[in-house]
């Protein structure tokens, strides 16, 4: 019992793969990079901007604002936080799921010919029964044809 059990990472489908590996760049990569250089520059020019000479006045004002915002930057690092969360178990989830999706398609790539052929052999009994009675509705056309030209000829 003290043994874990460790499951082996599942083959993942390679087409798709290939489509995630090309997307991930433009549509994770990018725009994060693009957010947090955005952010270090916002970070910069506050820094600059409170090295600058400023009244009495306007340091208190700005310590008060500091205050307010503090309540509101606690909850957005609280949601933060759970983002991040979500974000690993979303990772986790979305490496299993290439591999047990790529057997899943191997498993019905197998079956659809089985399931084409017992609907083949479902289906021949109906056609064959159809075959023959338009079979039989042609020969009779043809017959009472023939007996209309006998009657007609007499």
């Amino acid at each position: 019992m003290d043994k874990q059990i460790r499951m082996q990472p599942l083959e993942r489908n390679p087409k798709t793969h290939a489509q995630h590996e090309r997307e991930a760049f433009w549509q994770i990569t990018l725009p994060m990079v693009v957010g947090i250089l955005l952010g270090l520059a916002a970070l910069g020019a506050i820094i600059l901007s409170a090295t600058q000479p400023v009244t009495e006045l306007r340091r208190w004002a700005d310590t008060s604002l500091v205050w307010m915002i503090l309540p509101s930057l606690f909850i957005a690092f609280v949601l933060l936080a759970i983002l991040v969360g979500l974000v690993y178990v979303l990772h986790r989830i979305l490496r299993a799921v290439p591999g047990i999706a790529c057997r899943i398609q191997q498993f019905l790539d197998r079956g659809g010919g089985q399931v084409a052929r017992l609907a083949d052999l479902m289906t021949e009994p109906i056609l064959r029964g159809q075959a023959f009675w338009a079979a039989a509705q042609k020969l009779a056309s043809y017959a009472h044809k023939s007996a209309q030209r006998q009657n007609f000829s007499e």
